[in-house]
């Protein structure tokens, strides 16, 4: 295992930490961070999605990789009825909330989750390359640590909303403490089943790599989306909001 490997691991499951440990030890009341922090690493992700993760998909030979896109695509919308919003930052709940309500919410991010921790699993840019570039002549870009960097922060407002949610439960805190360890090491999991893979040799043609970014794509566009085009209360314009947008679509052009 590389360097990389745990470098991504370790970043997956500390970002999951530092932002269920903001809402278990700090219990923040302002919340204007959160939305700011949204909206960039959303941006940024659309970014990366659109600038980077799409160009390489389609330089695949698989002439149905799109099918991939629309398959994670759907399968988000699926997983956002089951965890009521808690990928976009927030979370639709009533003054009760039971414990088989909790069970799916987390079932649901930890199927989000494992998905997005398998780019990081091993070397996919060498995949890509030969998928990609020995076919036909494009220049590849190792885009691993510019994702890393989106996933994380998408993975610190999510631990957020999550453990903001145990608190609204009742869950008793060495529980709740519990149950964020565990979803942070849901991510890391997902790294370790595509090394898995790639240490038995199954993506002898690319397959693989092609499934999983098109299903990734699907769901960053999902997510992204559903959070940059929420509305605002009452419709207004958020300068601030804006220029994080903005700032977070530059940064995904300029990293990669």
């Amino acid at each position: 295992m590389e360097s990389s490997f745990w470098f991504s691991v370790l970043s997956l499951f500390g970002a999951s930490m530092l932002g269920g440990a903001l809402a278990l030890l700090w219990k923040m009341k302002n919340n204007q961070w959160l939305k700011l922090l949204l909206s960039f690493s959303a941006a940024y992700l659309l970014g990366l999605t659109v600038l980077h993760l799409f160009p390489e998909l389609y330089h695949s030979d698989w002439e149905y990789a799109g099918w991939f896109v629309i398959a994670g695509f759907l399968l988000q919308v699926i997983l956002d009825f089951f965890s009521h919003g808690v990928e976009h930052g927030h979370a639709h709940t009533h003054d009760h909330i039971s414990g088989s309500f909790l069970f799916l919410v987390m079932a649901s991010l930890w199927i989000h989750a494992f998905i997005e921790g398998m780019p990081f699993g091993a070397d996919a840019h060498v995949h890509a390359e030969d998928v990609t570039a020995a076919a036909h002549g494009h220049e590849h870009h190792d885009h691993n640590n510019p994702l890393l960097l989106g996933i994380s922060m998408h993975k610190i407002t999510e631990a957020f909303v999550l453990a903001s949610l145990f608190l609204h439960a009742g869950v008793k805190k060495a529980k709740a403490w519990f149950l964020l360890v565990l979803f942070a090491c849901i991510a890391p999991l997902g790294a370790a089943f595509h090394l898995f893979v790639d240490s038995q040799g199954w993506d002898v043609d690319g397959w693989w790599y092609t499934a999983m970014i098109g299903v990734l794509i699907g769901i960053l566009l999902h997510v992204s989306t559903i959070i940059l085009f929420e509305s605002e209360e009452g419709h207004s314009f958020n300068w601030k909001k804006f220029v994080m947008v903005l700032l977070g679509i530059v940064s995904a052009g300029l990293l990669v």
